[in-house]
């Protein structure tokens, strides 16, 4: 990016003591001579920051897998023993930071790798939580929680469905019939002006926010530095577009349609096989399309068994008309009955023998 511009990562000589040695510059210790470990590399604070004049970026150093001597990503070969670099570890890098454009970089602070080290250990075996995961139960306790759970489950859904076949005679019958009634008559109603129906009549509108757009207003900045892994890093402006919505307004309408809506119910009953079904008589009180009139809507019939068994606890099942026709009085059946609930699998309902 055009806006990058890269500065010297801080090491201090975990052997003399020395602090904020220059990453790219001291490879070696300028006090003891000791080599630099790219493990103890850490980002400078802004007022401590470094410049590097024209380096060429060639990539992250590499570690000799025979003598950990640091060498350039360009290496074929140890600068220290001469070992083949095929095999070399990458230096490890820190993860980016950022801040906002009006503040400013602290030190990320020299690093105790002894405990680092140890702090990775004990998060891998379960010990320490990984930074930033949310703290819980141990697993081998969650495990045991879902399994008790899934037990406690399975044994409710197993009791809820558990059913015993239960010898039946009948004991009733009932019946219903039911027609609607429609009147066509005036609705009020509201919808967007585009979406009114053609005869709609006493018409108001109104401006209303129907929608809203999301349009550009600035952007939002910060300022992220990345670690190279050779003793650098990379400082850079990063920058999102900001956006604020905007109201879209559109007519939104009043206004009544005539049309056919639910007016009221007449229903025909009966309570024996004796009482033939019939549909219920409707008095439509005037016929046609004119505000007022009436016509016939949904109709619906409802035919029920009333089955009695031996303790005496009775059940109601709705059953086919053909079917409710062949289930006369004391004729007997077997039904599926929960025993937890007592409420009886009509589904199942079957002649006995």
């Amino acid at each position: 990016m055009s806006d990058e511009k890269v500065y010297e990562m801080l090491w201090d000589c975990k052997y003399c003591g020395t602090t904020k040695l220059l990453g790219k510059t001291h490879r070696f210790c300028p006090n003891c001579g000791a080599a630099q470990d790219p493990d103890t590399r850490y980002f400078p604070s802004d007022a401590e920051k470094v410049a590097v004049q024209d380096h060429q970026y060639v990539g992250a150093d590499k570690i000799c897998s025979a003598c950990n001597a640091l060498n350039s990503a360009l290496a074929q070969f140890c600068g220290q023993c001469g070992s083949p670099m095929d095999k070399a570890a990458i230096a490890r890098r820190l993860a980016d930071q950022s801040r906002a454009e009006n503040e400013t970089f602290e030190s990320s602070g020299s690093r105790d790798l002894a405990k680092e080290r140890f702090d990775a250990e004990m998060q891998r075996i379960g010990v320490q939580p990984t930074p930033g995961a949310k703290t819980g139960l141990p697993n081998l306790v969650k495990i045991g929680l879902i399994a008790l759970l899934a037990v406690i489950v399975v044994g409710v859904l197993a009791a809820l469905f558990w059913k015993r076949e239960t010898a039946l005679a009948v004991a009733g019958h009932t019946w219903e019939r039911v027609i609607e009634i429609e009147r066509f008559k005036p609705r009020y109603e509201s919808a967007w002006c585009d979406g009114m129906p053609f005869d709609a009549y006493g018409v108001s509108r109104e401006v209303r926010q129907r929608s809203s757009r999301q349009v550009p207003d600035g952007q939002d900045c910060q300022v992220v530095r990345s670690d190279r892994g050779d003793g650098t890093f990379v400082e850079r402006t990063e920058c999102t577009t900001r956006y604020r919505d905007e109201p879209i307004y559109d007519d939104y309408c009043y206004y009544t349609v005539n049309r056919w809506d639910y007016e009221r119910a007449v229903r025909a009953q009966g309570s024996s096989l004796a009482d033939v079904p019939v549909w219920p008589q409707t008095d439509i009180r005037q016929t046609g399309t004119c505000i007022g009139c009436e016509r016939e809507g949904r109709r619906s019939e409802t035919y029920k068994v009333i089955l009695k068994g031996d303790d005496n606890k009775t059940y109601t099942c709705a059953v086919p008309f053909e079917r409710w026709q062949t289930m006369p009085i004391e004729s007997t059946w077997k039904l599926d009955v929960g025993v937890i609930t007592g409420q009886p699998d009509c589904r199942s309902l079957e002649p006995s023998g």
